[in-house]
């Protein structure tokens, strides 16, 4: 199992829900430390417990404008893709394809740099 701080869990044996504050060693294995409501704090087995939700980190507004500034900079890459296969005289179906690959690959260094700079997950 891979938890981040801020998910939240269920122990096996428990009602109520806590978020994970951390992951400490122990001479048996891994314990998750689990904030309950209260202000208290329990480490539980890895295996006792059930992933209720994951933690998202808010959209804030520097990510949308940036969101906004990739997608603006994967339309142009997209149209000089067109452009340049139309240019060398491909046929309709190659420009597609090229403006395409053009496109995804500015996205993809986009949802690189957004996973290098996500939330860490820790195996358990």
């Amino acid at each position: 199992m891979k938890l981040a701080i801020g998910d939240v869990v269920q122990g096996h044996h428990e009602v109520a829900l806590g978020t994970v504050a951390g992951i400490t060693d122990h001479g048996d294995g891994k314990l998750v430390v689990v904030r309950v409501p209260g202000g208290g704090l329990r480490l539980l087995e890895p295996g006792a417990l059930t992933l209720v939700a994951r933690h998202a980190m808010p959209v804030t507004p520097g990510r949308s404008v940036a969101a906004l500034i990739v997608l603006g900079i994967a339309l142009v890459a997209a149209f000089i893709g067109c452009r340049s296969a139309e240019g060398l005289g491909a046929d309709w179906l190659l420009t597609v394809l090229a403006g395409l690959g053009s496109y995804k690959a500015v996205v993809l260094v986009y949802q690189c740099w957004l996973h290098l700079t996500g939330p860490r997950r820790f195996r358990v």
